[in-house]
């Protein structure tokens, strides 16, 4: 029975450690800022990389240490600006990551979809996810974005 009540007590602790909602990332496209639910950067630091730019302890409302700020120009992603993970949003300088990056960045390492969202939060879940009212789906190929797919979550 102990083994029993310890097993339980291990999953529910386990599914609940990493519980904080995450700050997403923000983006501005077409005039209009959204949270932005991918985090192109990470594509920069693969397993194991250390990202010395990040404070340590990282707040648990941003384990990854940061949250970027990201524009779309000229069907383009650019990284725009760096934060620390903290509710106080203390900037951190682009040169820490490279030493020759003057923002804005041409974000040309990243490919893959980015999720922005927009509007009422119609649904929360733990982690950088949520569903709202407005998504957008941009799907971008070494930094340029080649499609777009506009959902409304409310029809």
């Amino acid at each position: 029975m102990k083994t029993i009540l310890t097993t339980l007590l291990v999953c529910l602790l386990a599914g609940t450690a990493w519980a904080t909602r995450q700050f997403p990332e923000m983006l501005v496209y077409n005039n209009t800022t959204y949270d932005m639910y991918t985090t192109p950067l990470e594509a920069l630091f693969p397993a194991g990389k250390t990202k010395t730019f990040v404070p340590r302890p990282p707040s648990t409302a941003c384990i990854r240490g940061y949250v970027g700020s990201w524009k779309i120009e000229d069907d383009w992603l650019f990284l725009v600006a760096l934060y620390d993970g903290t509710p106080h949003r203390s900037v951190i300088p682009l040169t820490e990551i490279d030493p020759q990056w003057v923002s804005p960045v041409r974000a040309d390492w990243f490919s893959g979809t980015l999720r922005l969202g927009s509007g009422r939060i119609l649904s929360r879940a733990m982690g950088v996810d949520a569903t709202r009212e407005k998504e957008v789906y941009l799907d971008v190929k070494n930094g340029k974005v080649i499609s777009s797919r506009h959902v409304h979550n409310t029809k």
